[in-house]
């Protein structure tokens, strides 16, 4: 009945507004993605990074746009070339992240004595037998220890016939920079092939960005005024995720309201009844 309920309800929403799909969603697919400059610019250097085979690093707060440039840059990447190994949540042990890293190839990590000699071999030997670079991509990351961030620069060490065989992207939110700047990361940042660091949208992409989300959804042009964009990027200082959260809010109003045009009034109104770190 709930699932009847809530498939009602969108299906309101869509007509009211004239929408195909819904707008803003909180996935983007990889072929449906509003590509701005800054994830144009960081794919390009995480493409260049496979050619030279070193450590990249992605650094960005909440809502920025982390998950969107892996789900592209994956998106782009041939499985047919490149071994992948996306560790989605890593583990905070060493152990258990050669273990997570050892199912990513494919071993049973029930029987699977789990270092980095055995993760380098076991690397090695998938490079020489699929002729695959191995591609170990990892979310949050600023949840790793020190430790456990140089147990993966031992992974890095990793070559044959002088061609590294693994080529590591770190994915985590700005204390992963801070980490990184430790003296006892010399050793790893020394490595680090391509640095991206992902702010907010600048005001005119912001405004491109709407424009383009409702248009993505088949809705009319002129749905959101001028200062109601404005007002939206301000607010949500350019992060995507919350200029979603709070068009998607101002949509919901409108439509309870009825009215067919999202001002700057409306989005006021809207903040005063907006959770912590939403409304000004």
């Amino acid at each position: 009945m709930s699932f009847a309920i809530d498939e009602l309800i969108t299906k309101t929403f869509l007509e009211y507004w004239g929408f195909s799909q819904l707008p803003f969603p909180k996935v983007a697919q990889p072929e449906n993605t509003f590509m701005d400059n800054r994830i144009d610019d960081a794919l390009k250097r995480l493409m260049q990074l496979l050619s030279s085979r070193e450590i990249g690093v992605v650094v960005g707060e909440a809502g920025t746009g982390k998950s969107t440039l892996l789900d592209v840059l994956l998106s782009r990447v041939s499985n047919t070339r490149y071994r992948v190994i996306h560790l989605s949540i890593p583990q905070p042990r060493p152990r258990e992240l050669y273990r997570a890293i050892a199912a990513g190839v494919g071993v049973n990590t029930s029987w699977f004595g789990a270092d980095a000699l055995k993760v380098v071999d076991l690397l090695t030997y998938s490079y020489l037998e699929s002729n695959r670079p191995n591609l170990v991509l990892i979310d949050e990351t600023h949840i790793l220890t020190p430790a456990c961030l140089n147990e993966l620069r031992l992974l890095t060490n990793a070559t044959v016939k002088h061609e590294a065989v693994i080529t590591l992207v770190l994915l985590g939110q700005p204390s992963l920079a801070s980490t990184l700047k430790l003296p006892a990361m010399i050793p790893l940042a020394q490595r680090i092939g391509a640095w991206v660091a992902l702010g907010g949208l600048s005001e005119q992409e912001a405004v491109l960005y709407i424009d383009w989300q409702v248009k993505a959804a088949g809705g009319p042009a002129d749905i959101f005024t001028p200062g109601a964009k404005k007002a939206i990027y301000r607010c949500s200082q350019g992060v995507p995720r919350m200029i979603n959260r709070l068009a998607l809010e101002c949509l919901n109003e409108g439509c309870l309201q009825g009215v067919k045009v999202i001002t700057e009034e409306l989005f006021a109104h809207v903040c005063k009844n907006l959770g912590p770190h939403l409304s000004n």
